[in-house]
């Protein structure tokens, strides 16, 4: 995630991996192999082996 290699016991969701990496869920975005997924479909999203993960946060400023 982010550049930075995890393993996991078992095939999650992306709804899940953030849960258990205690992530906040308002204001980011996330792309799986640079392709964003919409946060409808975090819930059902499995992450593959091999997959790369991007969180991407917003952030005011200007």
């Amino acid at each position: 995630m982010n550049d930075k290699p995890m393993a996991l016991d078992n095939p999650v969701t992306l709804e899940t991996l953030l849960e258990k990496l205690n992530q906040h869920k308002t204001g980011i975005a996330l792309a799986v192999n640079k392709q964003i997924i919409a946060r409808s479909q975090w819930i059902s999203h499995k992450v593959c082996d091999g997959d790369q993960i991007t969180v991407i946060t917003a952030t005011a400023g200007g």
